[in-house]
Order: structure tokens, then C-alpha cells, then sequence
């Protein structure tokens, strides 16, 4: 692989986790550039700081006008879709369409662009090739899947595409990063133009009334799968998957709580606001290495508090795994927005 490689990543907001996968991204996968589409506020933030972090070079979008045409702002695009779907905020499937469209938005992209999770945080990590082709890395295990979210998405990518979902006997199409093919995504949103006779953003946008959601990792392994066959690569979920872990942590859970107190013994009284990727290696080495487990691949953070509420039956096989997500006999104080600010005992799980 080339150091001529970008990657695209759409950014929520960002957090103590930011510098760490600006940092590790840049470190495992030696990008030419990042290029992020975020609010004015976070553009704004993060331009002061982001010069002194040891990563490739950034360059920012403002997300609220990513797209071209007068009906295409980030305002209209999710006004239309507010109380469309009880599951998912507007700005979940917002961050889907810039995804889809950024290889034909920004031209500085190289045709091969790796599409990256903001909250996804690459540790020990995996190749970024397999026998010559960009190859992404299975990190979602299917034995703990919603049924009725899958079976929406398979119907989604046979009506809406005319091919068949591609599937893994072992894991899902849903890893939070992909590489994406520029010629690959440009069929792929002229199929759905041509045959739907609107702008492709349109085309999603009503799909969501009638079939409630849609997965763009999915459905663009899936065109993938059927049209380039032979450029579709990815490591099977034993490479990097059986060790990956998944917890909710928006700076105020179990494992921030875990890195504030080690760094305030190792380090200082004053945690950063974005700790460096270094620091949080240091940090994760002195805590596996205290029980003898093997560093994981990636974490991937959950931000929504909804996450503090799952029951162990309905989360993934790695949220199970990991060490970081909060479970009965865990008892530490969280500063979460709940109705009372005690230690947490377990209620949560009642």
C-alpha cells in the first residue's frame, strides 16, 4: 500500500478519545491525510490543537453544508427524517449519507479511501492490505445480532440495489470502518439515481419510511461482493475481531474513570482533555499486562447513555468480552446524567 492514502471521518463531537484515534489511525494505516466532517464548533476546537498531535495532516468540512444543492443541508436532511425511526436520531443516518457520499464530494480523496469511525480506536490493529488489495477487518460478531434491524437491511440492499447481501459465516458487514472504491461508489450511487429517478441523498432519505433504516457498510460490501469481486478483501473476525472490545464510554464511564486515576498516579493531577495515543497505550499495557491478557485489537466506544442500560442478553459478543462495560457487581460512581449521582450498584439492570 502507498502513502498516498486518505481517510474520511465523519465526527459527532469529539472527546478524550479524539486525539487517540487521529493518533492511532495515523500510526497503523500512515495516511497521506484525514479528512473530517464536523461542525463549525469542533473545526474551530480542534484546528488549535490538532497541529501539535502526532498525526497526518487534517483537513476539515463543515458537515451542516457537505453536500451541494439548496434541499441537501445537514438542517433539511434531518428535519425530514426526525420521527421517522424511534431507534435512531436523524443525525445517526446523516452520518451514513456523508460517508456514501464523500468519495464523490471531495475530490482530494484518493480512489481508495479508508472510511473510519470516529469512536473506533485501533490498538494492537490489523493489515491494511491482503494480497495487494486495501483489505478491512471483520469486527462484529453475528451470534449476537438484532434480527429485525438485519432483516430490514438485507431487504433494503436487495430492493434498493438488485444484489445479494454478503454475508460471513462468522461475522457481520457492520466493522465501523471500511475501505471505500471510488469507481465502486460511484456505480453504486448512479444505480440508485438511475433507477429511482431522484438525487441518491433523496433516494435514502425516503427510504427510511419504508424500511425504517439502512446500513452503508453493508450495502457497500454487498456491491463490492457482486461488481468487483476481485477488490473486495477484508480479514476474517479471528484476526482482529475475537479480541476487539466494545463498552460505552463518553468520558464519563468505567474505563475513563480506570484512565484518570492511573494517570493522576503515573502522570499528573490534571488529566488532559485529549490525552495523546501514547499515553493511552501506556495505560491499557500496564492494565492487561497486570492480568496477563493480550492487548486488544481495537475499542469501540459506545456514547450514548442508552448503552449504560442493556441487559446482557442484548449486547454484543463484545461488549460481553471486554472488561470496561459496567456490570452488576461493579461499584464506582459514574458522572452520567441519571436521576441520582450514586455509586453504581446494578439498579441500572433491574
Amino acid at each position: 500500500m502507498s502513502h498516498s492514502k486518505t481517510i474520511f471521518m465523519p465526527l459527532f463531537e469529539s472527546g478524550w478519545h479524539t486525539r487517540s484515534v487521529l493518533e492511532g489511525i495515523s500510526k497503523h494505516f500512515s495516511p497521506k491525510s484525514i479528512h473530517i466532517a464536523t461542525l463549525p464548533s469542533e473545526i474551530a476546537k480542534l484546528e488549535k490543537c490538532v497541529n501539535t498531535w502526532d498525526c497526518a495532516t487534517i483537513f476539515f468540512y463543515d458537515e451542516n453544508n457537505f453536500f451541494a444543492g439548496k434541499n441537501l443541508s445537514k438542517k433539511i436532511i434531518c428535519d425530514r427524517l426526525r420521527n421517522t425511526n424511534d431507534q435512531y436520531q436523524p443525525g445517526w443516518f446523516y452520518q451514513q449519507l456523508l460517508k456514501l457520499g464523500c468519495l464523490r464530494t471531495l475530490p482530494d480523496l484518493n480512489d481508495w479511501t479508508l472510511i473510519w469511525d470516529s469512536d473506533l480506536i485501533p490498538i494492537v490493529g490489523w493489515s491494511d492490505h491482503k494480497n495487494n488489495v486495501p483489505a478491512f477487518a471483520l469486527l462484529q460478531h453475528n451470534s449476537k445480532i438484532n434480527k429485525q434491524i438485519v432483516s430490514s437491511w438485507e431487504l433494503w440492499i436487495k430492493e434498493f440495489l438488485s444484489v445479494c447481501p454478503v454475508y460471513d459465516l462468522e461475522a457481520t458487514f457492520i466493522p465501523h470502518h471500511m475501505w471505500f472504491y471510488r469507481p465502486a461508489l460511484e456505480s453504486l450511487l448512479d444505480h440508485l439515481e438511475s433507477n429511482f429517478s431522484q438525487c441518491w441523498q433523496e433516494i435514502m432519505i425516503d427510504s427510511v419510511k419504508t424500511h425504517a433504516t439502512f446500513s452503508e457498510y453493508w450495502m457497500v460490501a454487498s456491491w463490492m461482493a457482486e461488481h468487483h469481486p476481485n477488490l473486495f478483501r477484508y480479514h476474517p473476525y479471528s484476526v482482529a475481531g475475537e479480541s476487539t472490545e466494545r463498552f460505552f464510554d463518553d468520558g464519563n464511564g468505567k474505563f475513563s474513570n480506570h484512565f484518570r486515576l492511573w494517570y493522576k498516579s503515573n502522570c499528573s493531577d490534571d488529566f488532559p482533555e485529549f490525552p495523546s495515543y501514547n499515553t493511552l497505550l501506556k495505560f491499557l499495557d500496564s492494565t492487561y499486562t497486570q492480568t496477563g491478557d493480550e492487548l486488544p485489537s481495537s475499542l469501540s466506544l459506545e456514547l450514548s447513555q442508552r448503552h449504560i442500560n442493556k441487559s446482557e442478553e442484548n449486547r454484543h459478543l463484545e461488549e460481553l468480552r471486554s472488561r470496561w462495560i459496567l456490570r452488576k457487581n461493579d461499584f464506582e460512581i459514574l458522572s452520567v446524567d441519571t436521576k441520582k449521582k450514586l455509586p453504581f450498584t446494578g439498579e441500572l439492570f433491574k
